[in-house]
């Protein structure tokens, strides 16, 4: 009520209230102690504020199809051991531009946008990991290729682990990398080739778009004279297929290989020679 509202007018609206069956009523009346209990604040108009254009990550950003025309990509030879023995495939992961907006300037990284092996393959295994690659092509045009690379690398089977890769030690000694299945092993071939590019690091983690932005300046020009390291013949054939149904242990956090076993009251891995915890 205004600060000036007449006594007699004031307590005719009690009586008001009665009357109309209200069961309750409050008023109130601003001095210059209490001010008002309701305010209103002019809002700004569109014109009065500069518009902001939204943040827009161009890692998030969802690729709805193939554009035309050729896109820069990768190809590699893949071999790795298995129970049944050494298998190859080619690898292609094909990469497109993305240009987003984070703190008001546009950004512009490369992602990738297609994971393709070869088909016409009948294998049972191999079409599992056609399919596969499908579904991380899918995962990768909406923004996921990070988070699930990660999670392919937590598939395992039945038929023994496969080895792809190596680990080094601090004291310089190489040991065989071991994963639970091919599409373990494949999803971390896809990781080196990433992290080569500079899309993810060393662990396999998602960097950062800025960090991208930068990168694809600054290595655009050693880009195409990089040479991927690939396993070699040599590497391949030191380790004998059937000794991979022989390891029994636990799984060791270091190379991967079910071969810890406890030797001198520690944890010891007899793949690639790891001590763990004691006790």
């Amino acid at each position: 009520m205004p600060a000036d509202y007449p006594f007699g007018a004031f307590q005719d609206l009690y009586f008001e209230a009665w009357r109309h069956g209200l069961k309750g009523l409050a008023t109130y009346r601003p001095n210059e102690t209490f001010v008002a209990v309701l305010s209103v604040t002019p809002q700004e108009t569109p014109s009065d504020s500069p518009e902001t254009e939204p943040e827009l990550d161009p890692l998030r950003i969802a690729i709805d199809h193939r554009p035309r025309g050729e896109l820069p990509a990768i190809i590699e030879k893949v071999e790795y051991l298995t129970q049944a023995g050494k298998k190859s495939l080619y690898l292609a992961v094909s990469f497109i531009e993305v240009t987003g907006r984070i703190g008001g300037k546009d950004v512009t990284i490369e992602r990738p946008i297609e994971f393709f092996i070869p088909t016409g393959q009948r294998d049972e295994s191999q079409q599992s990991i056609t399919a596969t690659m499908r579904s991380l092509l899918l995962a990768a045009r909406g923004g996921l290729a990070a988070r699930t690379l990660q999670n392919m690398r937590k598939v395992s089977w039945d038929r023994g682990q496969v080895r792809l890769g190596d680990i080094e030690r601090l004291d310089g000694h190489r040991s065989p990398r071991w994963h639970d299945s091919e599409v373990a092993a494949l999803a971390y071939a896809i990781q080196q080739i990433l992290f080569r590019r500079g899309f993810l690091d060393a662990e396999g983690n998602q960097v950062q778009s800025r960090a991208l932005a930068r990168h694809r300046v600054e290595a655009a020009p050693q880009i195409a004279k990089a040479q991927p390291r690939t396993e070699t013949e040599d590497d391949v054939a030191t380790v004998d297929p059937h000794g991979l149904a022989q390891m029994h242990g636990m799984k060791c956090p270091t190379c991967g290989a079910n071969a810890v076993i406890r030797k001198d009251g520690c944890d010891f891995c007899t793949a690639c020679g790891e001590i763990g915890a004691c006790g």
